[in-house]
């Protein structure tokens, strides 16, 4: 991304104000993608019990969201996959409830980082349609919600690269270690510990950066925009070079 003349704690407003719009408007665009039905037997069927396991079990590769030194191990697989002229399919499916899927530095349920957007809407069940954007990425909304739930894909080649949770936006989305929209800052320091460092720019907003030791994890952060109250407002997971609250369409 080109330089940034905003500050920080400017941006983190400007996010606030301009981004739940924006995701409004992005509903309303897109295109279905195809998909090829695969018989009752091929997906197992979900029910409410399934889907608490689904928030529960998180891989251990995924799950880079808590101290490095205390990770979750238990697995969950996607058992709906199949193959179908040469290529893979999935069966069609309900729609994965987001709101209900712990976030990560790689993801959020089945959406992980690096993913198509085709690839990620097979994965969710439901459209991402497409939107504005700026030179290098574009912030979309998925079609039904959570609300100010922003998926930022790179352009070009269009991989899910950060995971925005704005500051007005359901109380279930968080962290797979419970940090939320109104944790407090004592809250971050004692989920992750020394993995976290400190940004503040000229008085602004503090910014409150978890980035996991281990090099599998690498180039991939949790940052918390802190308020005025000293609480979190909003925070974004991904790849560390787009996790920046300026939205992709502004200058």
């Amino acid at each position: 991304m080109e330089p940034l003349t905003m500050t920080r704690s400017a941006r983190h407003k400007f996010l606030t104000l301009a981004c739940a719009p924006m995701l409004a408007v992005g509903l309303a665009a897109g295109v279905f993608p195809t998909a090829t039905a695969a018989s009752a037997a091929t997906c197992p069927t979900r029910t409410a019990e399934g889907r608490a396991t689904d928030r529960a079990a998180v891989m251990a590769d995924f799950v880079a969201d808590a101290p490095s030194t205390n990770r979750p191990v238990t697995s969950v697989g996607d058992g709906c996959r199949f193959m179908a002229g040469g290529r893979v399919e999935v069966a069609k499916r309900d729609p994965v409830d987001l709101s209900a899927q712990p976030i990560t530095v790689n993801g959020m349920g089945p959406l992980r980082m690096g993913m198509s957007r085709q690839a990620a809407e097979r994965a969710i069940g439901a459209r991402i349609p497409d939107g504005p954007g700026g030179p290098e990425c574009r912030d979309l909304a998925v079609e039904g919600g959570p609300q100010n739930l922003s998926l930022r894909f790179s352009n070009g080649d269009d991989r899910l690269v950060a995971i925005s949770v704005l500051s007005s936006t359901p109380d279930s989305l968080a962290t797979a270690s419970g940090v939320r929209v109104g944790s407090t800052r004592g809250d971050v320091l004692a989920t992750y510990g020394d993995e976290v460092t400190s940004h503040q720019e000229d008085g602004g907003d503090e910014e409150l950066v978890f980035a996991p030791r281990p090099a599998k994890f690498h180039g991939r952060v949790i940052t918390f925009f802190m308020n005025d109250e000293g609480t979190v407002g909003s925070f974004m997971a991904g790849e560390r070079y787009f996790t920046d609250p300026l939205p992709c369409g502004s200058d």
